[in-house]
């Protein structure tokens, strides 16, 4: 990991459950520094992620790998970037 960790947020307009992650996300954020990178599973070219994803959004991805789904648990996202996971 050239900058630390990389959470992927995949996500949609009007979701108010994304909006709450994406909160909860940032709140982790400022004590645990991590990339982020947004995926709006609606844009052209997101294709992929709108048929895998599009009944369970938000879905958080860790360094490529899924790690929570509808909602995030923030004690438990804090734990697994202390660790290192």
């Amino acid at each position: 990991m050239p900058n630390g960790p990389v959470i992927t947020f995949f996500t949609r307009p009007d979701c108010s459950l994304c909006d709450a992650a994406l909160f909860v996300l940032r709140r982790v954020r400022a004590a645990h520094p991590f990339e982020l990178a947004v995926v709006n599973i609606d844009e052209p070219g997101q294709e992929s992620w709108h048929a895998a994803y599009r009944h369970d959004i938000p879905v958080v991805h860790l360094n490529g790998v899924e790690i929570f789904r509808h909602r995030i648990d923030e004690r438990c996202l804090r734990a697994i970037l202390r660790e290192g996971r």
